[in-house]
């Protein structure tokens, strides 16, 4: 299919129809790089059963609208949720929508106002701390099983404080708080929150210190992302537990704390036992533990008396009588072994002799081959090695002659 229109022609005229033209601008903005755009959001609109969500970004400066279009996931991956009148970065590329001829935008992504700079100045951040091993999991530390104290620090009459408290309380009754109220966003909540730590740390109770705050925005959460509080938390003695914002919030003192918890309520079911359940749990391992150790006793009895009904028990001679017999063979057996080794070391070394027979010199000779030797007594392998009129010895099976070389041949 050919991606450039083809148009009429009448004459010298060159008409494109409609729906051609539109293919032919849709193909040239489709070439168009993606870019951001600036707006603030209105007319936002979507429905259970669209795939997509459209919205309007308007320019502040002269009233220029743009429409927009996005999935319906993006939009919702997106927290917290988009509302009209926000300022965002929206990027994406332009398009034409052939069947009514309306330019729109399409949003590949987006940014609330600001957020931007912020997002690459925390990662940047992280990347840093990262890399001087604040986040390492080795380092963090095991939450004690039952903490005699715990430190909280939250907002002022905040619902972070009562989801913790009440839940842990829930779960454990016993449970014991020590709550520092602290200021858990805007300006002046690094220094309180970082003084609360110290304060708590330096408190002997404390085993443990859960850091609360609930959902907010991206600019509420900003502060425990604050690379001063980051440190506190890392340098601090007592095992922290992180509990800021929803499940889906990962602010950076969730990194270097010792526990995360996505929610207050989670953090306060990690840092106590269920009481009811552990008592429950206790009862089954004593039912448990009684039940084997009556079974092991049954076990053991019946082991013993029937031990006690075997013969030897009745009758301890009997024992002696059933192992007399293979004793007695045992006996015969290692009376035996000395002549029958040293009948088999003869029969090795009858063989052993009968090969150095075989391989000697002497069977050999015993063939009818001689051996000759030199003047010297060498023995001699080339006719080369004796001249004529030498004395020369020639040895037998049996015997030995002594000759004279009267003709060499080579």
């Amino acid at each position: 299919m050919s991606t450039r229109p083809t148009p009429t022609l009448y004459g010298d005229r060159a008409v494109y129809a409609v729906s051609a033209y539109a293919f032919g601008v849709s193909g040239w903005l489709a070439r168009l790089p993606q870019v951001w755009v600036e707006g603030e959001v209105s007319e936002l609109k979507t429905q259970p059963r669209w795939s997509l969500a459209y919205l309007t970004l308007k320019d502040l400066r002269d009233g220029s609208q743009l429409a927009c279009f996005m999935t319906k996931t993006r939009l919702e991956s997106v927290h917290p949720p988009l509302a009209e009148g926000e300022r965002i970065h929206a990027f994406g590329r332009g398009e034409l929508y052939r069947k009514r001829g309306e330019f729109r935008f399409e949003i590949a992504a987006l940014e609330r106002f600001g957020e931007g700079l912020v997002l690459r100045r925390i990662e940047e951040l992280r990347q840093k701390l990262g890399a001087e091993g604040l986040f390492a999991e080795e380092r963090k530390r095991p939450l004690p099983l039952l903490p005699r104290v715990i430190g909280l620090i939250c907002g002022s009459d905040a619902a972070a404080m009562r989801d913790v408290v009440e839940t842990a309380r829930t779960r454990y009754p016993p449970a014991r708080f020590e709550i520092v109220e602290a200021a858990v966003q805007g300006p002046g909540a690094v220094p309180q929150i970082i003084a609360a730590l110290r304060r708590l740390q330096d408190d002997p109770r404390i085993e443990v210190i859960v850091l609360a705050r609930g959902g907010g925005s991206f600019e509420d959460l900003l502060p425990f992302s604050d690379e001063r509080l980051v440190r506190a938390v890392s340098a601090c003695t007592t095992p922290v537990v992180s509990a800021i914002g929803h499940e889906q919030d990962t602010p950076l003192v969730d990194l270097v704390a010792d526990l995360r918890a996505g929610t207050p309520s989670l953090a306060a079911k990690r840092i106590v036992p269920d009481y009811e359940a552990e008592q429950e749990r206790l009862a089954d391992l004593l039912r448990r533990g009684g039940r084997g150790l009556q079974v092991g006793v049954e076990r053991a009895r019946g082991r013993l008396a029937a031990i006690a009904q075997r013969p030897a028990f009745a009758d301890p001679s009997t024992w002696i009588a059933v192992r007399r017999g293979p004793l007695a063979l045992q006996r015969q057996a290692l009376d035996g072994w000395p002549g029958r080794r040293l009948e088999r070391e003869a029969m090795r070394l009858a063989a052993a002799r009968d090969r150095l027979r075989l391989l000697g010199p002497g069977a050999t000779l015993e063939r009818g081959y001689a051996i000759v030797q030199g003047p010297d007594g060498a023995v001699l392998r080339d006719a080369e090695d004796v001249e004529t009129g030498e004395r020369i010895g020639v040895r037998l099976a049996r015997g030995r002659l002594a000759a004279t070389v009267e003709e060499v041949e080579t």
